[in-house]
């Protein structure tokens, strides 16, 4: 046969001059349509449930398989995050990069950097009240802080690069493996939500949540993180287990700061750049 592309003769299932398939007249009817969207979800739901279920089991895995070329089976690493981040944006609504307006004015984390002053020039500016304009900073912070996480990619393989210099990885390796960790960390949050934020609301009230569960579980959650990324160091990098512990220790507790400094770099984003 000939290929209906390029004019390649002897064509096969494949063309081996373009890779076009061969056109086989049954595929345009409906019940074949029907086959292959029926074969795209399934197959896709296979790929993302298996590689899922190997982000939250087997920490660092993904990252070996990947920059060791056998990629097939999983998700390629920017569309995992893309993935999850989606239904993070969609889904989480206790989301530790979000913070109201009340926090950049009272908490002196914040005030150290001029929140007051840069939210007193706003309202100077525009004339709103800081109660009208408090409604319209926590509906746009909430929003932003879920659509800019991926940002934090680059920050996390800078991190990553600082901390494994020794394991002698290219900065692209450090982005895999970085977008692998933070897509694990927004699981983790959308696990926390249904199975351990929602159920304490729903049975202890939303006051014991903020007074108690909330500080609580973030230090659980902490120990946890870090737990998982001494693994997933231990495993991609090939560094001894001592030096991943204290590597995920050090990573753990640059978390906030690097969490702090994404708050606050929203803050001035929609502060000063939103109308």
């Amino acid at each position: 046969m000939t290929c209906q592309t390029c004019g390649h003769h002897n064509q096969e299932k494949f063309c081996p001059n373009c890779g076009e398939k061969r056109f086989d007249p049954h595929s345009l009817t409906l019940s074949h349509v029907a086959e292959e969207i029926v074969e795209s979800f399934t197959h896709a739901d296979h790929t993302l449930l298996r590689t899922l279920n190997t982000l939250l089991f087997k920490p660092g895995y993904l990252s070996v398989e990947y920059v060791a070329g056998r990629r097939v089976r999983y998700m390629k690493p920017l569309g995992l995050f893309l993935v999850i981040n989606l239904v993070f944006f969609l889904l989480v609504t206790y989301n530790a990069f979000n913070q109201p307006l009340s926090s950049f004015l009272n908490y002196d984390n914040y005030t150290a950097f001029g929140t007051k002053e840069a939210v007193a020039h706003k309202l100077k500016e525009s004339g709103q009240t800081l109660a009208a304009y408090q409604i319209v900073f926590d509906a746009s912070m909430k929003a932003s802080s879920k659509s800019y996480l991926i940002v934090l990619i680059p920050v996390y393989a800078l991190i990553f690069s600082l901390l494994m210099w020794s394991a002698h990885r290219t900065f692209i390796e450090h982005l895999v493996f970085a977008a692998h960790f933070l897509s694990f960390v927004l699981l983790y949050f959308l696990v926390q939500q249904f199975l351990i934020v929602l159920p304490f609301i729903w049975l202890f009230g939303q006051e014991q949540w903020a007074a108690r569960g909330d500080l609580i579980w973030s230090l659980l959650s902490l120990i946890l993180v870090g737990l998982y990324q001494a693994k997933a160091f231990s495993r991609f990098y090939q560094v001894d287990r001592r030096w991943s512990v204290l590597a995920a220790l050090l990573s753990t507790v640059l978390f906030a700061g690097v969490v702090m400094a994404y708050r606050l770099l929203l803050f001035y984003k929609i502060v000063y750049l939103s109308h």
